[in-house]
């Protein structure tokens, strides 16, 4: 009797060849928060895990002696604008007093214009002298308001230098993301961040979760398929979730070392359910044919060094092919040339059968979707 063989029919259908790459959600940005002065924790208003909005007061540090320099600061703009007031005073004074001196030296002339004589030159040339004395007084005057103009606007400086290093004693949030990690608690000592000759320690670490990078090698033969908005398909195992996404960002230059790419989709997480370091498969697209001849991959024998099928004839016999293949679908191979479509090919078992053998043949389907993967 006849051996049986499970055979399947070489069949016309729409074939998608995929490469799956291993990737890894990162934060959209991440920072370690460091104060800009050395002090004391007066108070840390958030822990892991918190949301918070850009500009949000996360600690606010204890720090005397700025609190002591904005005092110094700020009674130096009082003084400066006390003495403005009063060179003001003087300046009105000054100006009363030289518009009367020059009225006086006015009259004194025209009299003495009209009618020589009438008034003593000594008289009229005091009354000028006075006139002049008291212009001087006066220019004299307005360059000390000058000055004290000058030494307010100084104080004024001083004052919003001072109160710009009080303010950094309050640490707020630079973006909007969650807090990932605490350095520091009520009562440390926290270092000045920019001081490069300590080891400055941070006040907590921020990261913004939405949206998040998916970064991913792109092997070097793949580069020239990457474009931005180039569609790729997402899964993600531990959710069980899959999307479609699109090409973000790419360096434009393959590894020297590791001949990939790397790659990114931006990808929104407005819920927080992808976590940065999660894991997900990223399907690229490699070719595509519309109602090409297949024959399931099952049906191949590729240890030798030509692919090799074995098909049975209307007669029953079994004969050995070597098909020029195409691209792979996760479940199916193209067939250019050497098979014809409705042959029937072996599918399984395929070392019970010899080339020349007469076998009977029970057909399986391999209709069903093809599983999610790729080659």
């Amino acid at each position: 009797m006849p051996n049986v063989a499970a055979v399947t029919p070489v069949v016309r259908t729409d074939l998608v060849s995929t490469l799956n790459i291993a990737s890894e959600f990162e934060p959209y940005q991440q920072v370690d928060v460091h104060a800009k002065v050395a002090g004391y924790v007066k108070r840390i208003d958030v822990d892991i895990g918190d949301a918070v909005k850009e500009g949000q007061v996360l600690a606010v540090l204890e720090v005397p002696e700025l609190e002591e320099d904005l005092a110094r600061a700020h009674a130096a703009v009082l003084r400066a604008r006390e003495r403005i007031r009063l060179v003001s005073s003087n300046i009105r004074r000054a100006e009363a007093i030289a518009r009367q001196a020059a009225l006086t030296y006015q009259r004194m002339y025209s009299v003495n214009q009209t009618t020589p004589n009438l008034v003593a030159q000594q008289e009229v040339d005091l009354a000028q002298s006075q006139a002049d004395a008291t212009a001087a007084e006066l220019s004299s005057r307005e360059a000390a308001a000058l000055v004290a103009e000058q030494e307010l606007a100084e104080a004024q400086a001083e004052e919003l230098k001072a109160r710009t290093l009080a303010d950094y004693a309050t640490i707020r949030a630079p973006f909007a993301g969650i807090v990932t990690k605490r350095y520091a608690d009520t009562g440390a000592m926290v270092p000045q961040g920019i001081q490069s000759s300590q080891q400055a320690m941070p006040v907590v670490r921020i990261t913004q979760v939405d949206p998040l990078r998916l970064s991913f090698p792109v092997p070097e033969s793949l580069v020239p398929l990457v474009h931005p908005d180039t569609p790729v398909t997402v899964h993600v195992p531990s959710l069980n979730r899959t999307f479609e996404g699109k090409i973000w960002r790419f360096t434009g230059k393959a590894s020297d070392v590791t001949r990939t790419m790397e790659t990114q989709l931006l990808v929104p997480n407005p819920r927080f359910e992808l976590k940065p370091g999660m894991l997900a498969s990223v399907e690229f697209v490699l070719a595509r044919r519309d109602r090409s001849l297949a024959i399931p991959v099952e049906a191949v024998d590729e240890d030798g060094k030509e692919s090799t099928v074995l098909v049975v004839g209307p007669d029953g016999k079994v004969e050995e092919r070597k098909p020029k293949l195409g691209i792979r679908s996760p479940d199916r191979y193209e067939v250019i040339s050497g098979l014809e479509e409705n042959e029937l090919v072996i599918v399984a078992g395929r070392s019970a059968f010899l080339p020349g053998q007469t076998v009977q043949t029970r057909t399986v389907s391999f209709d069903d979707p093809p599983a999610e993967g790729g080659h």
